[in-house]
C-alpha cells in the first residue's frame, strides 16, 4: 500500500478505547511490505499538530506493526529516540519489539550495548528484552541477553544497567543473582531504578525481609532544601522505594486532544504534552 492509502486505513480507528486491547490490524490487508511505511508513520511528528483523528495514525501504525514483526524490526530501532517523549510509545512500544520474537532477541541486545544510542531509546529496547522473556519460549534467551547487557554495558552506563537489573528482577531470574552480585560490587549501578542487593534478592524471592534499612535512594536527585514546603514533617526519604520496571497507572492516559490538566483550558498536545 502507498502512504496516503494507510493513512486513510488508520485515521478512521480514531482514539483507542483500549489499551490492553488492540484489534486485527491485519484484517486491514497489511503485509510485511507495508512494514517501512508503518514506521515513517511512527516517526513522523506532524500527526501531533491534527485536531481530529490523524494524531493517533502513529499509535495505530505501531500496533498493526507489532503484528507484522520481525518485519519493520530495524527500521523501527532506528527511530526508537524519535519516540522517547511520547507517553504512549514508552509504555507500548516494548511490546512492539517483543512482538519480533526470537529474531529481535540479538538485535536488541546489540541495540543496548550500542553506546551511540540515545539512554532512554536503550531503555526501551531493555524492556523490549523484558517483554520477550514473560514469553515462556523466549524466556530464557532473554534472560540470558539480559545478563549479558548487564555485565557488558561500558563504564557511565548506570541507568541502563539499572533498568536490565529491573527487568531480570520482574522474570524473577534468580538464576543471575550471582551475576547481579559481582555487577554490584564492581559499582556503576543506578539503585534508585532497581534498589539495593538486598532489594534485588527480595524482588528474586531470594529473601523475606532486609537485614538493613533501606537507603535514602533518591537523595542524590534533589539538591539541599529542594524538597521545604513539598512534604510533611513526617515524610521519610529513608523508606523511598526504588523505582519499578514498569509504569503502573492508577488514571487513564491523558489523549493529545483532551485538556490539559495543568488546568490551562489547552489541549494536552498544545499546552504539556512531551
Amino acid at each position: 500500500m502507498d502512504k496516503q492509502t494507510i493513512i486513510n486505513i488508520l485515521t478512521p480507528l480514531g482514539e483507542p478505547q483500549d489499551s490492553r486491547r488492540w484489534g486485527n490490524y491485519l484484517a486491514h490487508g497489511f503485509s510485511a511490505d507495508d512494514a517501512p511505511t508503518l514506521v515513517e508513520l511512527i516517526e513522523d511528528d506532524s500527526f501531533v499538530e491534527s485536531d481530529g483523528d490523524e494524531i493517533w495514525v502513529p499509535l495505530h501504525a505501531w500496533r498493526a506493526l507489532s503484528q507484522l514483526m520481525p518485519a519493520g524490526l530495524e527500521e523501527l530501532l532506528k527511530v526508537l529516540v524519535v519516540l522517547t517523549t511520547d507517553d504512549w510509545a514508552m509504555d507500548e512500544i516494548p511490546i512492539v519489539l517483543a512482538a519480533a520474537g526470537k529474531a529481535g532477541i540479538e538485535p536488541l541486545a546489540a541495540f543496548v550495548l550500542d553506546d551511540e544510542h540515545d539512554e532512554l531509546a536503550r531503555m526501551i529496547a531493555v524492556e523490549g528484552l523484558g517483554e520477550m522473556g514473560k514469553q515462556p519460549a523466549l524466556r530464557e534467551r532473554a534472560v540470558a541477553q539480559l545478563a549479558h547487557c548487564m555485565k557488558t554495558l561500558s563504564e557511565g552506563n548506570a541507568a541502563i544497567r539499572g533498568m536490565t537489573i529491573a527487568q531480570l528482577i520482574s522474570l524473577k531470574a534468580a538464576e543471575t543473582v550471582d551475576a547481579i552480585r559481582e555487577v554490584y560490587a564492581a559499582g556503576d549501578v543506578d539503585w534508585s531504578i532497581c534498589g539495593d542487593m538486598e532489594d534485588v534478592e527480595l524482588g528474586l524471592g531470594l529473601r523475606s525481609q532486609r537485614d538493613t534499612p533501606r537507603p535514602n535512594y533518591h537523595a542524590d536527585m534533589f539538591p539541599d532544601g529542594f524538597l521545604d514546603g513539598f512534604m510533611d514533617d513526617d515524610d521519610d526519604l529513608e523508606d523511598d522505594e526504588p523505582a519499578i520496571p514498569q509504569v503502573i497507572r492508577t488514571e487513564p492516559k491523558v489523549g493529545r486532544n483532551d485538556p490539559c490538566p495543568c488546568g490551562s483550558g489547552k489541549k494536552y498536545k498544545k499546552c504539556c504534552m512531551p
